[in-house]
């Protein structure tokens, strides 16, 4: 018996390949059975086999019902030549055999061969077979595959026989591997009174912190004489790679003011002389010459970089002389102790008080200087001075700081306090209720000699 699966062809065959083909079915038959199914699994069987759609009604006629008559475990159904042609010449064009109606007519069998194509290889719902060689071998793998099922469905049905089980010298191991239970177990006997038996229960609420006896807690402990092994780990090992950050960072021990100065370029004594006798210098000169008049000329008459509107504010005059148009000074506050030689780092008026301003004092160095910790030793304590417009010499109250103030303000809920931030990175709170008289000018400013009183640490 030679087992073939079933064809497979690259394209579905028309009723005229197969008319063509037709004459290859009346070939002698090789008398080896290898050689008959080599020829058509090479030839006869790719060509032999069509594809074939019949609908509900021509499968009901010809009994060939998908899921009743032909199914996946008997997808073959073998039908009358006779009846095929009565249904061509009945229905004519319309009749689904029609297209392979000359191959069907020269069929030389009695029996055509209809099969269920269940994975629709081919293309359609059936294929047909016209040729006595592929009907016989795909009749006789379909009769393997059923024989194959029956024999598997028969080994599964059968129950499964056990041997006795024959000792190659793991007996020992098992033996080895058994627990046993080597502590004697604990024993209790729970007696009862006999006549309690069959009375009647009655449950209470009970305060267990009240009765010793009202539960028993048995608590768990580690068991020093006893330890149990483990045998099995269950471990897991994952690779990984070492991961690792670096950076690098120049870091400014001293800051320093640096600058760049870009020198012009300039031409040499030669490229000079040579752009002097240029042709294209002379070209230019001439080209431009003209306008170059023009331009000196309109600026003899008019003065190009004159600021009118300037002058238009110059050319104003009111009753006694001539408009100033530069900003006066209104008034200058300065101590010549505190701020003499200092700078102003920040200005707030009061928000309350009209006429009072206050002041921060900060010494003037360079940055270098700054961050130089030899010098900061020299440093002198800085200020925050209230002025008074009534009193432009003397500051009503003094605010020292232990390093220069760059920033500070007045509390928007009590303008009593006054928060200010010095440079080495503290904040300093004041609070003003005890010159609030002064800064209101009640009580005048205190004099030079003694200025210590107006302090406020």
């Amino acid at each position: 018996e030679v087992k073939i699966s079933e064809p497979a062809i690259s394209r579905p065959s028309t009723a005229k390949d197969v008319k063509s083909l037709t004459k290859h079915v009346d070939r002698p038959r090789s008398r080896t059975p290898f050689k008959s199914a080599r020829k058509a699994k090479s030839a006869v069987f790719t060509e032999a086999v069509v594809p074939l759609y019949l609908t509900d009604k021509t499968q009901e006629m010809f009994q060939c019902i998908i899921g009743q008559d032909v199914t996946q475990d008997n997808p073959h159904r073998m039908i009358k030549k006779e009846v095929i042609i009565d249904d061509m010449k009945t229905l004519a064009a319309v009749s689904d055999f029609h297209p392979y109606k000359h191959p069907i007519m020269d069929y030389q069998g009695n029996d055509i061969l209809i099969v269920y194509d269940v994975t629709s290889k081919y293309g359609q719902n059936f294929y047909l077979v016209l040729n006595e060689m592929m009907k016989e071998i795909i009749l006789q793998s379909f009769q393997i595959n059923k024989t194959q099922k029956e024999v598997d469905q028969q080994e599964r049905s059968q129950e499964p026989k056990y041997k006795p089980w024959v000792d190659l010298g793991s007996g020992i191991e098992i033996e080895q591997e058994q627990f046993e239970e080597t502590p004697v177990k604990i024993k209790f006997m729970i007696s009862r009174v006999h006549r309690m038996f069959g009375s009647p229960v009655r449950f209470a609420d009970r305060n267990d912190t009240e009765t010793k006896d009202s539960y028993v807690e048995c608590a768990s402990y580690q068991d020093k004489s006893f330890n149990i092994k483990k045998l099995e780990r269950d471990i897991g090992i994952q690779a990984v790679s070492k991961l690792q950050d670096s950076s690098t960072q120049t870091k400014w021990t001293y800051p320093r003011n640096a600058c760049t100065q870009y020198t012009p370029r300039e031409f040499s004594s030669p490229e000079r002389e040579q752009l002097i006798a240029s042709e294209a210098l002379h070209t230019f000169v001439n080209s431009v010459a003209l306008r170059f008049e023009c331009a000196l000329q309109q600026n003899e008459i008019m003065d190009v970089f004159y600021d009118d509107w300037r002058g238009l504010s110059e050319e104003d005059s009111t009753f006694g002389g001539k408009t100033d148009g530069h900003l006066k000074e209104y008034q200058s506050f300065t101590d010549l102790l505190k701020s003499q030689g200092r700078r102003i780092s920040h200005i707030e008026w009061h928000p309350t008080i009209l006429g009072l301003i206050a002041v921060s004092i900060a010494d003037v160095i360079t940055m270098e200087d700054r961050m130089n910790p030899s010098n900061r030793a020299v440093h002198s304590h800085s200020y925050i001075l209230f002025w008074n417009f009534s009193d432009p010499i003397h500051p009503q109250i003094m605010l020292e700081a232990p390093d220069d103030i760059y920033c500070f303000q007045f509390c928007p809920t009590d303008t009593n306090i006054v928060a200010g931030s010095c440079t080495n990175g503290q904040v300093v709170l004041w609070d003003l209720s005890e010159f609030a008289g002064r800064l209101q000018g009640y009580i005048p400013a205190a004099k030079p000699e003694t200025q210590k009183s107006n302090l406020l640490p």
